[in-house]
């Protein structure tokens, strides 16, 4: 049996491919599992970017219905995707999301941890919660809340509408619209220009971007890289390069 996640590294980016097509590549447990363990800082350590993506027609169409109960014990899964979602934002290098097809329900929820989303013009982007008579993921929500205009957490939340193509850019759910089937392209291509010099500087960047640093704790971070030698030779290269020009 194929695994449901693969795992791809070239040129120091990791990629993470949903392989499942049959099954609308379904977040069940273990592709969960596999996600969070791939993504621990320690996997990462040559790593510059990581792309998740996903095989066959859609990203994902969200938790794998055969697996939930119905009832509270469902709150197992809640828990667990959680653990992905924080192991994205804390990751020490930059996520970039892939989407083709359908990102439905709990798939939202872990594409919009990753630091930068490209759609397809097939992609759309829904949330049924109440449709299904459920409230969302509260956690989920509030971050939701955040990251998005108010009409379009509304729109997503509370109509259930699929928001799809340019205008989940114009919404905030992705950075740019593509044709369809080059969003992987696309991803890969901004992955491999992620900069290597500094993982402290990439990660200090990132943890305030993502809310998971305190302003005090940067500011400290931040003084020890201005006399870095990393950073003494960045600035050295920058002027070399701005003198060859001149």
């Amino acid at each position: 049996m194929s695994a449901p996640v693969e795992v791809e590294r070239s040129a120091g980016v990791t990629t993470l491919r949903l392989a499942q097509p049959r099954r609308r590549n379904a977040l069940s447990a273990a592709v969960l599992t596999i996600l969070r363990d791939e993504l621990a800082p320690a996997r990462l350590a040559a790593t510059t970017a990581v792309v998740l993506t996903a095989a066959g027609a859609s990203f994902s169409a969200g938790a794998d219905l055969g697996e939930l109960t119905g009832t509270s014990a469902d709150l197992a899964f809640d828990d667990l995707l959680a653990e992905v979602t924080t192991a994205i934002r804390q990751a020490p290098v930059p996520v970039v999301a892939a989407i083709e097809g359908a990102c439905v329900g709990a798939a939202v929820d872990l594409a919009m941890a990753c630091d930068v989303r490209i759609a397809s013009e097939t992609a759309f982007f829904g949330v049924p919660a109440v449709r299904l008579g459920l409230l969302y993921n509260p956690d989920s929500l509030v971050r939701l809340r955040e990251a998005l205009p108010s009409q379009t957490s509304a729109r997503l939340l509370l109509l259930g509408e699929r928001i799809g193509g340019h205008d989940a850019v114009a919404a905030g759910l992705a950075c740019c619209c593509v044709p369809a089937g080059t969003a992987l392209e696309r991803a890969h291509a901004l992955a491999a220009d992620a900069p290597t010099t500094s993982r402290e500087a990439m990660c200090a960047t990132k943890a305030l971007l993502t809310g998971e640093a305190d302003a005090a704790g940067s500011r400290a971070v931040r003084m020890r890289l201005l006399d870095s030698p990393e950073r003494l030779r960045a600035v050295t290269a920058a002027k070399q390069r701005l003198h060859s020009k001149g």
